[in-house]
């Protein structure tokens, strides 16, 4: 009976957030629904804890995002659809939340709890990295030849991004263990190391097989396969390996490492 009450009072507070996530434009209303089913799954498989963990990533990438968001949009870097995230985002980011935490769940071996936290981790810090780094003043570096390329472009780091996604690693780690998940040294070493290396397969994915396009209208190299309602062309990487699934792939490669380090050591 305790359960049915807690469980109602969840869901209430889902729907409360539902409807703040829509009046303040984080998701579309697809988006919104995907992240109704997917807080359900994340609080019945790894409870109370792992929800607040996935709201706070929610609430750092929206921050992130809004952040001089006017400023990205006159330089032509800004998030498209004025940085509402779709039920792809969702799904892209959540798949490896939903993996983990749902082994966990049938398992408690702690290694899973640790790549459902690194998971979240690397999602975090991917977005920090992307949308602050977007406001560095020197020009980033493709991570495969560190070479100059334009801002925006995928594969692009710059310090600035390296700095802000470590701050976005160590704000969930300590905040998995403010909240009640209990590690040891090892499991959080391996949280840290397996995010930080999430971060970057996301950038040698995005530098290697993420579809690249150039928009003869805007004169620019982009991730949009449509821009000004044209059809792009495709320059570099595959097509239907898009932002979301490089998303999907750096989160579940890097909380599988996670996984590794904890093996090895």
């Amino acid at each position: 009976m305790l359960l049915d009450v807690q469980y109602l009072i969840f869901i209430t507070i889902v729907i409360l957030t539902s409807i703040i996530i829509l009046k303040l434009k984080i998701l579309d209303f697809k988006g919104t629904v995907s992240s109704i089913f997917m807080g359900n799954l994340i609080y019945l498989v790894t409870g109370i804890e792992g929800f607040i963990l996935v709201i706070e990533f929610f609430i750092i990438g929206f921050i992130c995002t809004r952040f001089k968001f006017k400023q990205k949009r006159k330089k032509g870097i800004a998030q498209e659809k004025g940085g509402i995230r779709s039920w792809e985002n969702v799904i892209a980011n959540g798949f490896a939340f939903s993996l983990f935490g749902t082994l966990y769940f049938f398992t408690s071996i702690e290694s899973f709890l640790a790549a459902f936290i690194a998971s979240i981790a690397i999602a975090t810090g991917d977005t920090l990295a992307t949308e602050i780094g977007l406001l560095s003043s020197n020009k980033p570096k493709l991570i495969t030849n560190f070479k100059e390329v334009e801002t925006g472009k995928s594969g692009g780091i710059t310090l600035l991004g390296l700095i802000a996604s470590i701050i976005g690693i160590i704000i969930i780690t300590i905040s998995s263990w403010i909240i009640g998940f209990s590690f040891n040294n090892y499991s959080i070493m391996a949280i840290m190391i397996g995010s930080f290396l999430g971060i970057i397969i996301d950038s040698v994915i995005g530098a290697t097989i993420q579809a690249q396009y150039y928009c003869d209208e805007c004169k620019k190299f982009t991730e949009l396969q449509i821009h000004h309602k044209k059809k792009n062309r495709l320059i570099s990487g595959f097509g239907f390996v898009d932002n979301n699934i490089v998303n999907l792939l750096a989160t579940t490669i890097g909380s599988g490492l996670s996984i590794l380090i904890i093996i090895i050591f």
